[in-house]
C-alpha cells in the first residue's frame, strides 16, 4: 500500500468500502501502523502550524502558535520543540528535514511545504524587530514516562521488547493488548489506559492516542498536558479528562473536574472551552464545529491502585536551633553528623532560619560532609533534592558547587552555573566526568528555590538521557547537555558547599536522598 492511500484515508476522501480495507490492513500490519501514525501525526501537525488559511499569515498567527508551542511545559524561558520538530526526529539523533522527501511521500502540498518553510524560519531567524523568536532548550532523547500501575496488562510483542523492567519508556509506539496501565510522564501528569490500544508517548508531557480509552489526572505544574487523536486536540488546563478513540479515528472528550481546551485535529480547528461535566465528540465531518453529546465521563474514566510512597534513604530537615548534631531523619536514622568536625570550626555552615524552620548558612569555603555507606551506587537510580537560597551577584563568575555526590575525581556535582558566559546564567548544572546537563530557571535571585535531580541508572546510563531535573516542582528545559557514560562506584560521601574554587555562599534547608528514582508527583510534593 503507497502512501497516497494511506493520505487519502487520513483526508478523508475514501468511501466506507476503502476505509474498512484499510483499516483491516493496519490491524495486521505493524509496520505500515507505524508509518499511518507518522504520517498522521505530521499532517496534524502541519495543519495546525499552516492552518488552511496558511496565505493569510500574520505575527498574531505566529504568536500565538508559539504559546501554544511553550505551553508544552518550557514555562517561558525556553523553548518547547514543535510537535513538527519532533516527529521528524530520531530517537539517537536528529535528521534535518527534507521536504522533497515530504512531498514524494505525498504528505504535504507544495504550496504547503514552501508556507511551512517560510514559516519556520521565521520562527528561528525573526527580524530585528521583534527578536529572537527561538529560546535556547534543547531536546535529548531520554525516558519520558513510567508504567507505575498495571492490572493484568499485556504488551504487543513489539511493545514489550521496548519498556524497560522498571516501566520507563522513551518516545515511541507501544501498544496494548488487553488490561489497564498507568503511565506516569515526567511533568507529573498521568494517563490511565485500557487495552486494547495504541499510543505513541510523544514528549514528557504529552501522547497521541490512536485507539482506545484513556483517563488523564493532571496537577498543576503539568497544566499543558496534551492529548492528541486523530480526530481531536485536547489540551488541559489542571484537570482530569477522559478521551475514548475508536478505530476509525473518532474521538470523545468528556471532562470530569477543571477545564480542557479542545478543537478539531483539522478542518474547522477553532478551540473550545470545555468545562466539568461537558462532552464533545469529533467524527469525520472536518468542517463542522465539535458536537456536544451526553456526559458519560463516569462510564469513560479509569482507576488503578496507587504505587507505596516511597521513604527517603537520607532525610535533613536542620529544623533544631541548637547542639552540633545533625539528625537523620530517612528511614534508617543511620547517618547523624556533627554540624562542626573535629579542627573545623572555621569551615563549618552555621545553624540559620530555612525555608520552613531552621536551616543553615553556608559562606564561601564551608562544608559539610556525610559518609556514606556502601549501599549508595554511583550508577544506581537515585533521587537528590533540597531547598536553597542564593543570593544574586552581579559581580560572580563561575559555578557555585552546592553538592557533591560522590568523591571529587568520581563523583556527580551539583552547581548553580553563574559563568557571564551562560545562556542561561544561575541555572542548575550537573557535572559527571566530561558530561553534564544545565537547566534554564535562574535559581540565583535570591528566593528560595526547591532543586530536584532524578537519575533513572540502569545498564548502559548516560548523563544526557537518564537524568531529569526539577526546579519548584516542574521539569526542567535542558539549556545545553554532554552525554557522559556513569560508571559503576561507590559514592563514598556526600558534601554540601564546596572548599574549591567554586565556592557557595547562601541558605541550604531539607536535603533529601532516595535511593530510587521517585515519583514526580513525590517530587512535587516535597517542593510544596
Amino acid at each position: 500500500m503507497d502512501s497516497e492511500h494511506i493520505e487519502a484515508y487520513i483526508a478523508g476522501e475514501l468511501d466506507e468500502k476503502g476505509c474498512k480495507q484499510i483499516e483491516r490492513i493496519l490491524r495486521n500490519d505493524r509496520e505500515l501502523r507505524e508509518s499511518y501514525l507518522y504520517q498522521l501525526r505530521l499532517h496534524i501537525a502541519l495543519e495546525t502550524i499552516i492552518g488552511s488559511q496558511a496565505e493569510d499569515r500574520n505575527f498574531e498567527f505566529d504568536d500565538g502558535v508559539m504559546a501554544r508551542l511553550r505551553s508544552e511545559g518550557a514555562g517561558g524561558q525556553s523553548f518547547a520543540k514543535s510537535v513538527l520538530t519532533e516527529i521528524v526526529e530520531e530517537r539517537a539523533g536528529i535528521i534535518p528535514l527534507r521536504w522533497p522527501d515530504l512531498l514524494k511521500a505525498g504528505i504535504i502540498s507544495a504550496a504547503a511545504s514552501i508556507a511551512l518553510m517560510f514559516f519556520l524560519q521565521s520562527i528561528m531567524f525573526g527580524n530585528a524587530g521583534r527578536g529572537n523568536r527561538l529560546g535556547s532548550g534543547i531536546s535529548t532523547p531520554g525516558f519520558v514516562a513510567r508504567v507505575e500501575v498495571s492490572e493484568n496488562l499485556k504488551w504487543s510483542t513489539d511493545t514489550d521488547d521496548n519498556v524497560r523492567e522498571d516501566g520507563w519508556l522513551a518516545p515511541g509506539l507501544i501498544e496494548i493488548e488487553s488490561g489497564q496501565a498507568k503511565i506516569a510522564f515526567n511533568s507529573g501528569a498521568t494517563a490511565t489506559i485500557e487495552g486494547p490500544a495504541t499510543l505513541s508517548i510523544e514528549s514528557n508531557n504529552r501522547l497521541f492516542l490512536q485507539e482506545g480509552i484513556l483517563t488523564a489526572d493532571v496537577p498543576k505544574p503539568a497544566t499543558g498536558f496534551t492529548v492528541n487523536t486523530p480526530r481531536m486536540n485536547a489540551v488541559d488546563i489542571g484537570t482530569q479528562f477522559c478521551i475514548s478513540v475508536e478505530p476509525n479515528g473518532d474521538s470523545e472528550l468528556h471532562v470530569i473536574e477543571g477545564e480542557v481546551e479542545a478543537s478539531r485535529a483539522r478542518g474547522n480547528s477553532v478551540t473550545t472551552l470545555v468545562r466539568e461535566g461537558i462532552a464533545l465528540r469529533a467524527d469525520g465531518r472536518n468542517r463542522s464545529e465539535l458536537a456536544t453529546i451526553p456526559y458519560r465521563g463516569d462510564t469513560f474514566s479509569l482507576t488503578l491502585g496507587q504505587t507505596a510512597t516511597p521513604n527517603p534513604s537520607l532525610e535533613y530537615t536542620f529544623d533544631s536551633s541548637i547542639g552540633n548534631i545533625i539528625e537523620d531523619s530517612g528511614k534508617d536514622n543511620a547517618f547523624d553528623i556533627p554540624l562542626i568536625g573535629s579542627g573545623e570550626m572555621k569551615t563549618s555552615p552555621r545553624r540559620a532560619p530555612g525555608r520552613s524552620g531552621g536551616g543553615l548558612f553556608f559562606k564561601r569555603g564551608d562544608t559539610l560532609d556525610v559518609p556514606l555507606s556502601r549501599e549508595f551506587r554511583l550508577n544506581e537510580a537515585f533521587t537528590i533534592a533540597f531547598w536553597v537560597k542564593i543570593p544574586p551577584r552581579i559581580d560572580r563568575d563561575g559555578s557555585e558547587v552546592l553538592v557533591q555526590y560522590g568523591r571529587e575525581e568520581l563523583g556527580w556535582t551539583f552547581s548553580s552555573d553563574r559563568n557571564f558566559s551562560s545562556p542561561t546564567r544561575g541555572a542548575i548544572r550537573v557535572d559527571y566526568g566530561k558530561g553534564h546537563v544545565r537547566g534554564s530557571t535562574d535559581i540565583a535571585d535570591g528566593n528560595w528555590h526547591h532543586v530536584a535531580c532524578r537519575f533513572i541508572g540502569g545498564k548502559g546510563s548516560d548523563l544526557s538521557s537518564h537524568i531529569h531535573l526539577f526546579i519548584d516542582g516542574r521539569l526542567e528545559n535542558m539549556s545545553s547537555a554532554q552525554p557522559s557514560e556513569i560508571e559503576s562506584g561507590r559514592a563514598g560521601q556526600l558534601l554540601m558547599g564546596s572548599s574549591t574554587d567554586s565556592q557557595f555562599e547562601g541558605w541550604f534547608d531539607e536535603l533529601t536522598i532516595f535511593r530510587e528514582a521517585v515519583p514526580t508527583q513525590l517530587i512535587q510534593e516535597l517542593s510544596k
